[in-house]
């Protein structure tokens, strides 16, 4: 085999090898969006910064278990935290999440009107 065809194979699987990657990476931040109190905070905080005492209040979340969903969130990027004395406020790193996260709503929620008239 000749030099060139070997490089142009071995940038072929490196390529593949990426995108296996970015897929695999894909994959493991939607199975930690995957979580309905998770799918919940993220509702919540698309109307701005929230502190760990505020979404206890509104989500019935006890705050240890919320802490831990926060932890998981702020982990794979998708909330950042800032501390202001004795509160920690988090909000959305990148409002397209918010985006994502509506439009597979908006999805669902035409599957299910389409559901509920074909029953009809």
């Amino acid at each position: 085999m000749k030099v060139v065809e070997r490089s142009a194979k071995r940038q072929k699987q490196s390529r593949k090898n990426s995108t296996e990657e970015i897929y695999e990476i894909q994959a493991e931040f939607c199975k930690g969006l995957a979580h309905p109190k998770r799918i919940l905070i993220l509702n919540l905080l698309k109307h701005g910064e929230l502190s760990v005492s505020q979404l206890v209040k509104m989500t019935g979340i006890p705050q240890a278990n919320l802490s831990q969903h926060l932890g998981f969130l702020r982990q794979q990027g998708v909330l950042t935290a800032r501390r202001a004395g004795m509160n920690i406020y988090y909000s959305i790193a990148d409002k397209r999440i918010i985006e994502a996260c509506d439009l597979i709503r908006e999805i669902i929620n035409e599957r299910i009107r389409r559901t509920h008239s074909l029953l009809k």
